[in-house]
């Protein structure tokens, strides 16, 4: 049945806006014209490719979540009004507040004040213990699921809320909830329980003073490995509210504080008298005097922005990445002008008596880590390395395109692309057509030539993390935290094929240099053959998840990191892989140089190393960048090396071993950048949901 503004639901409710959008549902602002008020009513959204025993599920969530809602009576739980159906749709009728998601205020506004996340803190927390006293564990707290409306907070969408009593239900293979503010104890796969929703609640409120997440990661395993084996993110602005957030983050149970000591915690912080920040009045906005903190060198916040209305908006759930700062060098290794590539004599990257790639004072982990996280891969075929270097050096050279006119980047264009974070960019082989995705769920085409864009594709159910083109241009593939791999004609802008990975998160899509295979990297490194739309085989790497690959310009090569190693691999000669070094920090980000020589990676530890393909020699190391490396670039003629890390892009001469210049783009972290075919464009995007476009030439 068609659904639009004015439709009436159940001969009662009139649909009047839609006011909030996410995977599995869809929000309206609605009128009871019985009742004559204003009401919010969640429709279930099922997208078409879902099995019926998927839809069932759903249908049987929808409900589970009124349930859940509807035993609570508590100021800080939305209040369900009425659970209907309409043709085969269940719609859940409930209270209509209006104010911000705390997700969209931050977003907007910028981080709290320790006093205000007190504030908001100390009210979630009541209505945690009331739910938990009711028997119902919420498993979803975060950001997108609390409603700040005036001095009232209120905590919503208990779709994924268990009560004791109830069947469980879940969804067969993949991680139910938002992986950044998921409990250690659920990451590693254990049950939920009340000490769960504290330390999400505890994850909530770093984001709220921080704007950031306290872990982070490229894609849900690496969320996951960074929540279960690494500390959080320091949180400089957390003052008072410090013990209160090192209490609930802690990964023991026993050791976590209960809702009882954070509330008192909370309320010795919280200032009754802060004016009320980000909600919305009945009699609408309405200015207050507003203490500020100009004084400690803090912006003051505000409840400025458009009102929106809500019930129970999602927050993105691919996490924001780079957070964590490193100083930066003053004196960066540069390698002889006459030999870019040769190492320096002695390394400062690397301590005396220490191997190439560990970092002095870096903890020590190995993949075992992670059979914590994820199912174990499935072990078929096993390959090694065919090099040519000398061959695919002349291939290079012969097709190397235009040499840039500048270095010197000039910003030429910002495109909106979303309302969430931009997680991907690829520009097509022709450079006419621009692809993006990220936390919408959706993959947008822009023409280049007019700046415009054309096409919106659908058909994920969760966040988009890559985006590839064929190497002809007529196929588009795109994966993300669904696990599925969809591949797009581009020409007709429809989809072609759904490959699955049962699942698993794909955080990296590659073409081989033919077009005919496809991998991609998640809890292992798929291969895909891409005519026939079937599966190729999967890479043995045994109880590893796999975060980024990358094919080489010319041949069968193909590398691939995780959490152990990054490893070569000849996908035409399957033997055994070759491993060029063992890893102490995640890589996330590789790229070949244009000639094949050089393979490019950079992880976690915010630095950029540079190893030689044939003899898997380290031949440089870039200055630490402020954050998280999140990708990695290559300028076709291969004299530009593009790294982004924390809210910076650092461009690097890769000829004299130089840097060029840091592009700082506001956009908080930067996720993804890549160059246009003819090295005259950089295109980057991050978490202002814009892509920017900057002019090389």
């Amino acid at each position: 049945m068609p659904e639009g503004r004015g439709r009436l639901i159940a001969g009662q409710y009139r649909l009047i806006e839609q006011v909030g959008r996410g995977g599995f549902a869809v929000v309206w602002r609605a009128r009871d014209e019985r009742l004559d008020r204003d009401v919010a009513a969640k429709r279930l959204f099922l997208p078409s490719y879902f099995t019926e025993e998927q839809r069932a599920e759903q249908r049987r969530r929808t409900l589970q979540e009124a349930r859940s809602a509807a035993r609570l009576d508590h100021p800080g739980v939305v209040t369900v009004h009425d659970v209907v159906e309409d043709g085969d749709d269940p719609w859940i009728i409930m209270e209509f507040v209006e104010g911000r998601s705390l997700g969209e205020l931050i977003r907007e506004d910028g981080p709290l004040p320790p006093e205000r996340v007190a504030e908001i803190g100390l009210q979630l927390v009541d209505a945690l213990r009331a739910a938990h006293r009711a028997g119902v564990l919420h498993r979803d707290v975060k950001p997108g699921n609390v409603l700040v409306a005036g001095r009232r907070v209120v905590l919503g969408d208990f779709g994924l809320a268990t009560v004791e009593g109830d069947p469980g239900l879940t969804q067969s293979g993949i991680v139910m909830g938002a992986p950044a503010y998921l409990a250690p104890e659920r990451a590693r796969g254990e049950p939920a329980v009340p000490a769960s929703d504290l330390w999400s609640l505890g994850a909530t409120l770093f984001y709220a003073v921080e704007g950031c997440r306290p872990f982070t990661g490229p894609n849900t395993n690496a969320v996951l490995h960074s929540i279960v084996t690494e500390e959080p993110a320091p949180a400089p602005h957390a003052g008072p509210l410090a013990p209160v957030l090192d209490g609930l983050l802690r990964k023991d149970i026993v050791g976590r504080i209960g809702a009882d000591a954070a509330a008192e915690l909370l309320a010795a912080i919280a200032d009754p008298a802060w004016p009320l920040l980000g909600g919305a009045y009945a009699d609408g906005p309405r200015a207050l005097p507003m203490p500020t903190r100009e004084a400690e060198g803090r912006r003051s916040h505000i409840g400025r922005g458009r009102r929106r209305s809500w019930a129970a908006l999602p927050e993105t759930t691919r996490p924001q990445r780079g957070v964590r700062v490193s100083p930066r060098r003053t004196d960066p290794y540069s390698p002889r002008p006459t030999d870019p590539y040769s190492p320096r004599p002695t390394d400062p990257d690397r301590p005396p008596g220490r191997p190439h790639g560990r970092l002095h004072g870096q903890r020590t982990w190995h993949g075992r880590h992670l059979t914590l996280l994820v199912a174990a891969p499935v072990a078929v075929l096993a390959l090694t390395l065919l090099t040519v270097p000398g061959q695919t050096h002349d291939v290079a050279r012969r097709s190397r395109p235009p040499r840039p006119a500048s270095t010197v980047p000039r910003l030429d264009a910002a495109l909106t692309a979303g309302p969430g974070e931009i997680y991907t960019v690829a520009f097509s082989p022709d450079g006419r057509t621009l692809a993006t995705g990220g936390a919408d769920h959706s993959v947008r085409l822009w023409n280049l030539p007019d700046r415009r864009q054309v096409a919106t594709l659908t058909g994920h159910a969760y966040d988009v993390f890559a985006a590839a083109f064929s190497p002809d241009g007529r196929t588009l593939a795109t994966a993300g935290y669904d696990g599925k791999v969809l591949l797009w004609n581009t020409a007709e802008r429809t989809r072609v094929a759904t490959m699955d990975t049962h699942g698993n998160s794909v955080g990296a899509l590659t073409f081989s240099p033919d077009g005919g295979l496809l991998a991609s990297a998640g809890d292992a490194v798929r291969l895909w053959n891409v005519p026939d739309h079937r599966s190729a085989g999967t890479l043995p790497t045994r109880d590893e998840s796999m975060f980024t690959a990358a094919f080489a310009p010319h041949g069968n090569t193909l590398a691939t990191a995780g959490t152990w190693a990054i490893r070569l691999w000849d996908t035409a000669r399957p033997d055994h892989p070759v491993i060029v070094t063992r890893l102490t920090s995640l890589v996330v980000g590789m790229a070949f140089s244009p000639d094949g020589r050089i393979l490019a990676a950079g992880g976690y530890d915010g630095r950029v190393r540079l190893w030689d393909v044939v003899t898997h020699r380290l031949v440089a190391s870039l200055p630490s960048l402020p954050g998280r490396v999140n990708g990695v670039a290559f300028s076709p003629d291969g004299r530009i090396l593009a790294c982004a890390g924390g809210d910076a892009v650092l461009l690097w001469n890769a000829l004299t071993g130089r840097p060029i210049t840091t592009l700082t783009p506001q956009a908080g972290v930067v996720d993804a950048v890549a160059f246009s075919p003819d090295g005259r464009t950089l295109a980057t995007g991050g978490d202002d949901a814009t892509v920017r476009l900057w002019s090389l030439g």
